[in-house]
């Protein structure tokens, strides 16, 4: 089903997912109406053409917009664009409480068409919003979670249970919404998980308590939820006859290695999950030179229907690898995007089977954040950070690294960065080939939430930016 051939689904549906545009759970029933494309988290606008970048073409930076703080961008229908928005404290960011809240964006300028008010949120961790198939805007952030109307209008609000911050959510095919808390930045407490019933937000089952600790989002295939702990993958299901919610006991893969630290968000092919490790980081306006494990960052898979078959695969080869997000998938020709955010490496491999062949690897290439898949065009969309080497110092880095956060919080500083500045590229997901570039006036590098736009065109993110990017 193409995107102009899908239909609105009825409000009250809940029961099945939604054909077309969407590879699993109750979303709404357009690209990119949740975070990386989905709750398997592939990166790919299902149902929507690529770029399609031909020779002659360019990227063009058509619009900048300073948005301190945003953590994510999502769709609703063609012209509605959604954003996570919050406040930072001050000194360290992870120490104190914080407001988050939504802005509906105009598509083409990116200027606030709609805000919400501004809600207290408890302690920052990046959260998540999504739409709904019953229409419906939801927001899960620090510990509250809230609904809205496609209109903002605030339909409900619930604190959750457990004092920490939620890192986002996912939907069942039946519409309840999955989350966790996380202890972050080092996940050394256990997580509990809650069912949230879409319409009141209240646990539609007893809270869980996991016997780990997880930084990593969720993903799901609409019926299960995969969850990457610090030491073992869990695959848990919502058991409606027994009104609880369930680990599955006979696939729990344990990835741990001494001298590893914990795994981030999972990616779910049809037979395989991928993720990657070391995923704890002293990261600040980038994530070079940032990883506190003196190991290579390791790429993992493993099948579906078999906990013995897991497997890895160093992804740079190089010390002090770190990352903190997920992989990409291409399930038309089976390529698998990973990278080493920690030494700017990014590589991709072919999966043969249950192993991985090499394909292309890119050094001195600072891609971070949340990749975009386009099948179709076999197009990758990445970011590039470059920045004065001598900034990454660990000595120097350590003792101006607040003064640098806290020159941030100003709006010049942040249109006209001295250190170091983003891009964008599109890349050719085969070769590696460079098919376009743009710089992007981000002091920050991207770690965040980038969405595909509506006609030819990118909206990027990051901590302190976003920006439209489109094809000429």
């Amino acid at each position: 089903m193409s995107e102009e051939a899908a239909s609105d689904p009825d409000p009250g549906q809940a029961g099945a997912p939604l054909a077309g545009v969407i590879e699993a759970g109750a979303y709404w029933p357009r690209p990119w109406s949740g975070e990386d494309g989905g709750p398997r988290r592939v990166c790919r606008p299902e149902g929507q053409p690529g770029l399609d970048i031909q020779p002659g073409e360019k990227l063009k930076l058509e619009v900048f917009r300073d948005s301190f703080a945003a953590d994510m961008l999502i769709r609703r229908e063609p012209g509605e664009l959604y954003a996570l928005r919050h406040d930072m404290p001050k000194g360290d960011p992870l120490a104190g409480d914080c407001e988050g809240w939504v802005e509906k964006l105009d598509p083409e300028t990116l200027k606030p068409l709609t805000v919400t008010a501004r809600f207290p949120a408890g302690r920052y961790w990046p959260g998540g919003i999504a739409a709904h198939a019953n229409g419906d805007i939801y927001m899960i952030f620090g510990c509250w979670a809230r609904r809205f109307s496609p209109e903002l209008e605030l339909k409900a609000e619930r604190r959750l249970p457990v004092n920490r911050p939620y890192n986002s959510f996912v939907i069942l095919d039946t519409g309840e919404l999955v989350t966790k808390d996380c202890d972050a930045p080092r996940g050394e407490a256990s997580s509990t998980f809650s069912v949230l019933d879409p319409e009141t937000l209240e646990s539609v089952v007893p809270e869980l308590g996991i016997p780990e600790g997880s930084i990593a989002r969720l993903a799901s295939d609409g019926k299960t939820v995969t969850c990457v702990g610090t030491e073992s993958v869990l695959r848990l299901r919502l058991d409606r006859d027994r009104g609880e919610l369930v680990i599955d006991e006979n696939w729990r893969p344990h990835y741990g290695l001494p001298g590893q630290t914990f795994g981030w968000d999972p990616v779910i092919s049809d037979e395989h999950v991928f993720w990657m490790d070391n995923g704890q980081n002293e990261v600040d306006w980038t994530m070079r030179d940032t990883g506190t494990a003196p190991t290579p960052v390791r790429l993992w898979w493993c099948r579906l229907d078999d906990q013995n078959a897991l497997r890895s695969v160093e992804i740079s080869g190089l010390p002090y690898g770190t990352e903190s997000n997920p992989p990409a998938w291409d399930p038309e020709r089976g390529v698998v995007v990973a990278y080493d955010a920690g030494n700017a490496v990014l590589r991709a491999w072919k999966l043969v089977g249950d192993e991985l062949e090499p394909l292309w690897r890119k050094d001195d290439f600072a891609h971070a954040g949340h990749l975009i898949v386009h099948p179709d065009t076999r197009e990758l969309v990445v970011q590039d950070f470059r920045d004065l080497k001598i900034s990454r110092r660990r000595g120097l880095r350590r003792l101006f690294r607040r003064s640098v956060q806290s020159l941030g919080r100003h709006a010049l500083v942040r249109r006209y960065p001295v250190i170091g500045q983003d891009s964008l590229a599109v890349l050719d997901l085969d070769t590696g080939e460079e098919k376009g570039r743009v710089g992007v006036p981000s002091p920050s590098q991207s770690f965040l939430f980038p969405a595909p736009g509506f006609d030819r065109d990118i909206y990027y993110l990051s901590m302190t930016s976003m920006a439209r990017i489109t094809v000429r």
